[in-house]
């Protein structure tokens, strides 16, 4: 009766390939109990395959091995590559965003958390260069399923950054100033250098390009302070 109060069809499918797939019962057993932490090594494999091999070129049986589980426990957790793949999208967005909240609140004057933001945005994608090759990158093999979860992860960033804008144009009663299309064309420009970066190796996010984009950004809403 577990199965049907949990989810009928998702359990379903995680059990029967627990049972075609797990070598014996006690690793279903081990699996079932130690949900967490099978999910969390399956996650983390899926991380590091995905983004060094993209979507459409990965197999479950490689994230299988790569995190030391069964393709049972696998699809226990997870009905489908494409649900793995999402589940880790969500987590990596979850991540950048609360790396960007977490800098922004040492900060006190407007145009500081601004740009506290763009530079934790640029950093965290540079520093951990698997969140920037999966949110940005790797998963358009699954076609409109892709740019559907990116626009949703990135829709929550470009809210955050609405808000900084916010800020500062009521400060210099610059009312006139679209914050949310600002905040959008503020994502596209750091997507642009990342996605650069990662293909040709230049310019650097923090080292080169951070200038010019606080240049562009502050500059041409003339937000300075």
């Amino acid at each position: 009766m577990v199965v049907v109060t949990i989810g009928l069809t998702d359990r379903l499918v995680g059990l029967v390939a627990n049972l075609m797939y797990a070598e014996n019962l006690s690793e279903i057993n081990w699996t079932m109990n130690q949900g967490i932490t099978t999910r969390d090594k399956i996650m983390e494999a899926a991380e590091t395959v995905f983004s060094q091999k993209g979507y459409y070129e990965t197999a479950v049986d490689e994230i299988v091995k790569q995190s030391s589980t069964s393709k049972g426990s696998v699809y226990f957790h997870f009905p489908s590559k494409e649900s793995l793949f999402l589940a880790v999208m969500d987590h990596l967005g979850n991540r950048l965003i609360r790396r960007v909240e977490h800098a922004i609140d040492r900060q006190s004057k407007p145009s500081e958390r601004l740009e506290t933001a763009l530079i934790t945005t640029l950093e965290t994608l540079t520093k951990h260069k698997t969140i920037a090759k999966l949110l940005l990158i790797k998963g358009y093999s699954m076609g409109e399923t892709f740019p559907r979860k990116r626009q949703e992860i990135f829709s929550r960033l470009a809210a955050l950054i609405k808000v900084l804008l916010d800020d500062i144009s009521v400060a210099k009663k610059r009312r006139e100033i679209n914050t949310e299309v600002a905040a959008y064309a503020w994502l596209g420009a750091i997507s642009e250098v990342v996605v650069q970066w990662i293909e040709n190796g230049n310019p650097h996010p923090v080292l080169e390009a951070f200038p010019t984009l606080r240049a562009l950004i502050f500059k041409s809403l003339d937000l300075e302070e």
